[in-house]
C-alpha cells in the first residue's frame, strides 16, 4: 500500500511539473509570437555612394544638373562627358546616375563636394558645395569644366539637391 501511494505522489509530481513546464512553454511561444507580429519590417541600410570627379565634363557652359534613369539619356550626352566617366560601370536596372557640373570656368582650382548627406529610407538630400581657387593663387590658365557623377540607388524614391544655403537645386522623384 504504501509502495501504490509513493506511486501515485510520484506520479501527481510528474503531472504537476509537466503541467507547468507546458505552462512556461505556452507563455514563451506566446510572447515570441507577440514580439514577431510588433517587429518592424527589415529596412535597408545606405551608405553615402562615391563620387567620380572629373576636371573636364564638358556639359555645358553654365552649372548644370543631370539626372540620368536610363542607359539611352546616358548615350545622348556627349562623347566627351562619357568618356570623362568611362571607367565608372553603371547597372541601369538598380542605379540612377546624378551628374553636377560648375559649367565652364577660367582657370583650375574650381571643383564640386557634395555634403551633408541626409540619407532616408525612400528619400535622399544633399547639398552640394562649390569650391573655387584661393584668392591671388596661382592657378593654371586654363578652361576647366568641373563635374561630379554619383550613383543612386532606385530604391530611392526621391532625391533633393541643396545649395550651401539650404535652397533646392534640384529634386527629382521617380
Amino acid at each position: 500500500m504504501k509502495t501504490a501511494k509513493k506511486m501515485l505522489n510520484t506520479c501527481r509530481k510528474l503531472i504537476s511539473k509537466k503541467r507547468e513546464t507546458a505552462k512556461v512553454l505556452l507563455l514563451l511561444i506566446t510572447s515570441m509570437i507577440l514580439f514577431a507580429c510588433g517587429s518592424q519590417p527589415a529596412q535597408i541600410i545606405h551608405q553615402v555612394p562615391v563620387s567620380t570627379l572629373s576636371q573636364q565634363c564638358y556639359v555645358s557652359q553654365a552649372e548644370t544638373y543631370i539626372w540620368l534613369e536610363q542607359e539611352d539619356e546616358w548615350l545622348d550626352l556627349p562623347e566627351q562627358t562619357r568618356q570623362q566617366f568611362e571607367q565608372t560601370e553603371v547597372n541601369w536596372l538598380e542605379e540612377n546616375i546624378l551628374i553636377v557640373s560648375q559649367g565652364l570656368k577660367p582657370s583650375a582650382g574650381y571643383g564640386i563636394e557634395l555634403t551633408n548627406w541626409l540619407l532616408e529610407q525612400d528619400h535622399w538630400q544633399v547639398t552640394r558645395i562649390a569650391q573655387q581657387p584661393v584668392a591671388d593663387s596661382m592657378q593654371a590658365q586654363m578652361m576647366t569644366s568641373p563635374c561630379l557623377l554619383v550613383k543612386i540607388p532606385k530604391s530611392i524614391k526621391s532625391f533633393t539637391l541643396n545649395g550651401e544655403q539650404g535652397q533646392a537645386l534640384g529634386r527629382w522623384p521617380y
